[in-house]
């Protein structure tokens, strides 16, 4: 039987759309895709202003949201991590993007750390055999997965945890220094000075607040040793999910 140049055109169309669905499932690499949310966190006493917070993957057009609402609301505290949403899932996350100004040293710090992928990777995958993911809310449902915190204490320092049932994990700790602010990033609604934008930045935290940082308040508290509770605080609710 001859195939018309009509019947030529809806194969050829079919052919390509085939191969478009193929290209685009090895593309998106559903199965290097991982639900997980993201946060970070300072203690009371050290506040700070997130100019950038957020996670680079392996996909160059996908950049993690990290929740830095309570932080910029100056109400974070240590090892608090929000409510856990997650989004759509994605890669695993291969850098920590952090920049930000910081009131009691005021001092403005900036760097791209590397995270150890092999280490997270394993981590989910054996969070995933021991039934410690978690649940995460998105779009009105549960799934499974883990979370990232990110946290910020004094002198440049920052520490990530991977979270779950029953699990808490460091996978990175960092220093980064200080660096002079460029003029293009003291903007704030309008060009500002140094000083200026530290001021407007940090123009709501409380009077009370401001007065326990400048009396030396937990001035020598080492944060990044001290435990965060998160499991203490959870196993109870972990123990009654069957």
């Amino acid at each position: 039987m001859k195939i018309n140049i009509l019947n030529k055109g809806y194969i050829a169309l079919a052919i390509l759309l085939v191969a478009g669905t193929i290209y685009k499932i090895i593309a998106y690499k559903t199965w290097a895709r991982y639900d997980y949310y993201s946060a970070i966190c300072t203690p009371q006493s050290y506040p700070i202003y997130l100019q950038a917070c957020y996670f680079i993957t392996a996909d160059a057009d996908d950049l993690a949201w990290i929740n830095d609402e309570k932080v910029n609301d100056f109400r974070s505290e240590w090892g608090d991590e929000g409510f856990p949403e997650a989004r759509d899932p994605l890669r695993l996350p291969e850098k920590l993007v952090l920049k930000y100004a910081a009131y009691s040293e005021q001092k403005f710090y900036s760097d791209t750390l590397s995270l150890p992928v092999d280490v997270i990777q394993k981590v989910f995958k054996e969070a995933a055999k021991k039934n410690q993911l978690d649940e995460l809310f998105k779009s009105g449902q549960n799934v499974k997965g883990l979370k990232f915190l990110v946290g910020v204490v004094p002198d440049g320092q920052v520490v990530v945890w991977l979270r779950g049932r029953f699990l808490e994990q460091v996978i990175l700790k960092a220093k980064i220094a200080p660096k002079e602010p460029r003029s293009d990033e003291m903007y704030f609604e309008k060009p500002l000075s140094k000083s200026a934008y530290l001021n407007t930045v940090f123009e709501g935290l409380s009077d009370s607040l401001k007065t326990k940082i400048k009396s030396g308040w937990d001035q020598h508290a080492n944060y990044l040793d001290t435990p965060t509770h998160y499991i203490d605080q959870n196993k109870d609710g972990w123990k009654s999910i069957h």
